[in-house]
């Protein structure tokens, strides 16, 4: 196989594969997972994942995030002809300005775009190469190759996509192995000034009513858990971005559908901290393969005071440690609470490229509005986010037995 360069744009010229050639690409449009043999978060197999590649969130994301943007969904599998399968990856045909871009199953719901790959079976180079013109030319003919939040491993397994000429995405993913955090939960003074803080602030809330953490409730409570969190989430976005992040195409059903009952408890995980009776912190995340992913949290700006987000994320994290996860992901972005409490970072990056004319210009004018808004943001001070006084992992206070006989399993 060979490619013609100019300036910005790379045209694929496809070329068959010699026939010593190990590797086998075949794409499966729409959501054929069975005939693709795309695993599940439940599959035990010799595979590895985030959640976000699962056929179970990528079900949900084609018939919610992908309608609505009329996306054309394609799984693409990769095989050794001895080894079997060698990797998974998930794509998608958008259309934009009428440019023609290839993406991930994302559009912001995703905090890690990266193919689901089999241990041992690392590519080098040479080998992805040949194997990524193979997609390109299995796959519908596009303007712009736009891959963004490619993590460096997954879960320590190399990436492939990373042999892609690659930048840096701008922010880091963050985790918690939960075995770390255990072992240097006493490392610091600062750490038990800031346990106090929280105890303290536990102590404040409970006076003003009964306090009580809840986690995957019966339908009724968690329909009403899910509703004060979309109303919080929203007043977030408009306070800090002036923009609605819900009320773009096919987002709050994405939502919706992941707090639906079938969901909570296999897929999706929907918890809450409530004072006297009121709703006051939540969070809505996803479980898979010992991660738990901490992804879309929200609170009560009345009850900032008492620290009531960072109260939820810590009994999450200390009930994850108690239940022997490995990892609590903090996902995607640099907020000072995760750089507080992640035991390590995930490098991400981006590919960007464009395959024709109109791709060039669809992503020079993205880069000079990206620019523009850089500029802007010198010039902006965001609000004070209570998520910049997280503490460091803690125990969470002890509850009374009328409290613990409210939390939900």
């Amino acid at each position: 196989m060979s490619m013609a360069m100019t300036t910005d744009v790379l045209q694929p010229i496809a070329a068959t594969a010699a026939p010593s050639f190990p590797f086998s690409v075949n794409v499966f449009e729409g959501g054929s997972f069975d005939r693709a043999g795309w695993p599940s978060i439940t599959d035990a197999s010799n595979i590895t994942m985030h959640v976000y590649q699962s056929r179970e969130f990528l079900d949900v994301w084609m018939n919610t995030v992908g309608d609505a943007h009329r996306a054309q969904s394609f799984l693409v599998v990769v095989k050794h002809r001895e080894r079997g399968p060698i990797f998974y990856l998930p794509l998608v045909v958008e259309k934009k300005f009428n440019v023609r871009l290839l993406r991930f199953m994302d559009a912001g719901v995703s905090d890690f775009n990266a193919p689901i790959v089999a241990p041992g079976a690392e590519l080098t180079r040479e080998e992805f190469a040949a194997i990524w013109l193979m997609i390109l030319s299995r796959l519908p003919k596009v303007d712009v190759i736009d891959l963004q939040k490619i993590p460096g491993n997954i879960m320590g397994i190399p990436n492939p996509l990373t042999y892609l000429d690659c930048t840096p995405h701008g922010t880091c993913g963050h985790a918690i192995t939960l075995s770390a955090m255990a072992a240097n939960l006493n490392a610091a003074t600062s750490v038990a000034r800031l346990r106090k803080k929280l105890h303290r602030d536990f102590r404040r809330l409970n006076q003003l009513g009964e306090t009580a953490f809840v986690i995957n409730p019966p339908p009724a409570e968690a329909d009403e858990i899910f509703t004060t969190l979309i109303q919080f989430k929203r007043q977030k976005y408009m306070a800090t971005t002036g923009h609605d992040f819900l009320a773009m195409p096919g987002i709050r059903r994405f939502y919706r559908e992941m707090a639906a009952p079938r969901q909570i408890g296999g897929l999706s995980h929907i918890s809450a901290l409530i004072c006297a009776g009121k709703v006051v912190s939540a969070h809505l995340g996803f479980t898979s393969h010992g991660c738990f992913y901490y992804t879309f949290p929200a609170y009560d700006p009345a009850y900032r005071q008492y620290s009531v987000g960072h109260l939820l994320l810590q009994h999450l994290i200390d009930r994850c440690s108690f239940d022997k996860c490995a990892t609590f992901d903090l996902g995607e972005g640099d907020a000072p609470y995760k750089n507080k409490l992640a035991t390590h970072k995930l490098p991400l990056s981006d590919y960007e490229s464009a395959l024709s004319a109109a791709g060039l210009v669809y992503l020079q004018v993205r880069r000079a509005r990206r620019s523009l808004a850089t500029s802007s943001a010198h010039d902006w001070q965001p609000m004070e986010s209570d998520d910049a006084r997280a503490p460091k992992p803690i125990n969470c206070p002890q509850h009374s037995n009328r409290q613990r006989k409210a939390i939900q399993q």
